[in-house]
């Protein structure tokens, strides 16, 4: 076997060498490229070749900004806040408050009058016994509930004037009809005597202590010192 001479493998080698630097100056295309630049113009060229054969025919591809120069701007979108430099919405905000105090609203008047509450006509009405075992004997008319007395605002002196009564102030009354408050009233003038006779049937006006008018019926005469009676009294007004 003929061995090589070391002079043509030195010279293969830089040569092999030097064209790896040529390549590596063309832009690092790869090797096994046929298309080989040995100057800075045709490795330019090459570049071009590159790219439009990377990128498909020339315009086709997406446009690239050269180096250097700003950024598009891109103008707010919906729903972005706008820039601070931004001038304010023409649009009207929200109504200020009032400030003028609103008067309070009075309470509605009522028609009616305040009522006045009414006191009973009749203070007491009922049936009472008027008798005498010898001494004076009656009732008080005063009290919400009559109460025995002696000889009270209306009983007997004695058991001594058969079918006589005895009173504070007494008048008989000659109506055919019981007596109201206001008959009694216009006869109190007439209110002096302090004994009565009576019998069954007949009606008396009267005044008690404290100048209570009332009435007293004799509905039943029980002995001669002994008389059933409807008694009315009424307030004072």
């Amino acid at each position: 076997m003929r061995r090589a001479r070391p002079g043509v493998v030195r010279g293969a080698a830089l040569a092999v060498g030097a064209a790896l630097l040529a390549l590596s100056a063309c832009g690092g295309t790869e090797i096994g490229t046929q298309n080989n630049c040995s100057s800075g113009a045709d490795c330019a060229g090459h570049d071009n070749n590159n790219e439009i054969g990377q990128g498909g025919s020339a315009g086709s591809g997406a446009a690239t900004s050269p180096p250097g120069s700003p950024a598009p701007s891109v103008p707010p979108g919906s729903g972005q806040s706008p820039s601070p430099d931004q001038p304010p919405s023409d649009s009207p905000g929200p109504p200020a408050p009032s400030s003028v105090p609103v008067p309070p609203k009075s309470p509605p008047k009522s028609s009616k009058p305040a009522q006045v509450p009414q006191v009973p006509l009749v203070r007491w009405k009922g049936d009472l016994v008027l008798r005498s075992n010898g001494g004076p004997e009656g009732w008080w008319l005063d009290r919400e509930e009559p109460a025995p007395g002696i000889p009270g605002d209306i009983g007997l002196s004695c058991d001594c004037h058969p079918g006589e009564i005895e009173g504070v102030a007494l008048v008989a009354w000659k109506g055919t009809q019981p007596p109201g408050r206001q008959d009694c009233a216009a006869s109190k003038g007439q209110l002096v005597e302090h004994t009565l006779a009576v019998r069954a049937g007949d009606t008396v006006c009267l005044t008690t202590t404290q100048g209570r008018l009332g009435s007293l019926t004799v509905t039943a005469v029980l002995g001669p010192a002994e008389f059933l009676v409807a008694v009315t009294v009424w307030n004072a007004g």
